[in-house]
């Protein structure tokens, strides 16, 4: 059976040495130069990583591609050794050659033979006198058909203009066939003045969240008819380009069975680049599950374990790619402005997959001060269970909320128990009432409830400094506590006999309140729920104008 050959994986390059941490090759005795990867006499380097390695497995799994070779570039002197693992997990050299004396680069083509019993192939290339230089490595493979593939890239971002012309700045690095046409969608209308590259179509937008602003992406990307899937990233990831080229590539020879997936982006921690914090998720009625949490992405064996399959229910927003086909098929998402939208409309896609080589760099979000996530993660848990559990009952959001409330107390965040409140008491209130109230003014009244953040002081009197996301057992028995965030600001929290007592009997009352309105509001989002998601609902919305 005959079929056309393309490419379909490239070699990544670290912009800089101190960017590489084994994510790109590992080894001794190389340097890396404009040209690209210098091994000395002596040295060895490895592609056996995650931007690098092919993982053929996952390949296998859910694309078209046959009888995959690889390409090297290479000139000067050295071995060069096309390895793999099998299913037992021993290490197999399929081939090795000699290159000697080579000045001007070479390209080698060599078979991987045993594609079908192997779960991930990579080269090894070790110097000889004066060195080499490897300068590219790219997988080709046979294909029955090439999907065609257009991605519109949608970034939103609210006031943070650096975040978002740093990414675009990374993006303008790729050549202009491998660059998708970008739409910044501006919730903070501050980038009104700035001038963008030609690839970039710049969308002032009303402040409806991430869910407005990614919503209103993907309206006006579904309006041009040209493109195939849309990419939503946030603002403030660090984005290796490469890898939107590596998505169009794996989406163009997708099985048929897979055409329907959403593909998510792992999350990489800014903090510590070579740890993952996700890779997909399962909902679990609200205890969320991340996949491949705290993964050292530098260890083999981990790798390996990565690209097992796992069928999650959803990705993160900061990198997921979608099918046009699908947003049209099933409509955009719900107006939860932010946090759990992402959720609702994986789990309204059905089908998430995810691959070794396309994540990317972003804040571990658990770190974070919840601030308005107070509000906001109660609420949207209610109505995305609401939407799609028919055995969500009040008991077990009582449960729920009666867990939440006593962690914020033990915690002494007491001004958090506000906005948990609010959360109830707005859920109750029942689709109508999401569907009619103005998210850019409810915003506003939550931000209002929000306590005052401070500059962390280097003498925190008796107060125990911890970070944001300790555990309650751990700041339980202790009286005054300062939660410390990422950014630098932290919050001063006072524990007292009389707040708690007056927390404790807020919730009290809140229960039965649950008791008497939840069935009916449940019933409201389950049968309209669709409503809120159609075209005409988001342009009234956003207050979009027909000339935009």
């Amino acid at each position: 059976m005959s079929g056309e050959v393309i490419r379909i994986q490239q070699m990544i390059f670290p912009e800089d040495e101190k960017e590489n941490h084994k994510l790109y090759y590992s080894g001794t005795g190389y340097e890396r130069t404009e040209a690209g990867l210098y091994v000395t006499e002596g040295g060895r380097v490895e592609l056996f990583t995650y931007f690098n390695g092919f993982f053929v497995k996952q390949w296998k799994r859910y694309t078209q591609i046959r009888n995959p070779f690889a390409e090297l570039l290479v000139q000067g002197n050295c071995r060069l050794s096309l390895l793999y693992k099998d299913q037992n997990g021993n290490t197999v050299i399929e081939e090795k050659t000699e290159l000697h004396a080579a000045k001007k680069p070479e390209i080698l083509r060599i078979r991987m033979c045993s594609w079908k019993e192997a779960e991930v192939y990579w080269i090894r290339v070790e110097g000889f006198e004066d060195g080499a230089l490897l300068r590219d490595f790219s997988i080709y493979a046979e294909v029955e058909e090439v999907r065609r593939v257009n991605c519109a890239a949608v970034i939103c971002t609210c006031r943070r203009e650096k975040d978002v012309t740093a990414n675009i700045d990374q993006i303008r690095k790729l050549s202009g066939e491998k660059r998708p046409e970008v739409f910044v969608v501006d919730n903070g209308n501050t980038l009104q003045e700035h001038v963008f590259p030609e690839f970039v179509r710049y969308i002032p937008n009303k402040n409806c969240g991430g869910a407005g602003g990614f919503t209103r992406g993907m309206l006006e990307a579904v309006k041009q008819k040209k493109f195939t899937h849309v990419i939503l990233m946030d603002d403030d990831i660090s984005l290796e380009p490469e890898v939107l080229e590596r998505t169009r590539c794996f989406l163009s020879v997708l099985k048929k069975e897979y055409e329907d997936a959403e593909l998510a982006g792992s999350l990489l921690r800014k903090d510590i680049p070579w740890e993952q914090f996700e890779c997909g998720a399962d909902w679990n009625r609200g205890r969320i599950k991340a996949y491949g949490k705290g993964f050292d992405l530098r260890d083999r064996n981990t790798l390996l374990e990565n690209a097992e399959e796992n069928s999650p229910e959803y990705g993160g927003w900061w990198y997921c790619c979608i099918p046009v086909k699908e947003i049209q098929k099933k409509g955009y998402p719900l107006p939860l402005f932010i946090h759990r939208d992402d959720i609702e409309y994986g789990i309204r896609i059905g089908k998430t997959i995810t691959v070794n080589g396309i994540g990317v760099w972003h804040e571990a979000v658990t770190r974070k001060l919840s601030q308005a996530g107070e509000y906001y993660d109660i609420r949207n848990m209610a109505i995305v269970n609401a939407v799609h559990l028919r055995d969500f009952t009040a008991a077990e959001w009582k449960k729920f909320l009666v867990k939440w409330t006593l962690g914020n107390i033990l915690r002494g965040r007491y001004q958090y128990i506000r906005l948990n409140f609010l959360a109830v008491q707005d859920f109750l209130k029942g689709e109508s009432w999401l569907a009619e109230e103005d998210g850019v003014k409810l915003n506003g009244r939550v931000r209002k409830l929000l306590p005052q953040l401070e500059e962390v002081e280097k003498k925190t009197e008796k107060a125990f400094l911890v970070p944001a996301d300790i555990s309650v057992y751990t700041v339980a028995v202790r009286k005054r506590v300062i939660y410390q965030d990422p950014s630098g600001k932290c919050l001063r929290t006072d524990k007292t006999f009389g707040k708690t007592v007056r927390a404790l009997a807020g919730l009290m009352r809140m229960l039965p309140v649950v008791d008497r309105d939840f069935e009916n509001a449940k019933t409201s989002y389950r049968t309209k729920w669709k409503e809120l998601t159609s075209e005409n609902f988001w342009n009234g919305y956003l207050e979009c104008k027909e000339d935009e």
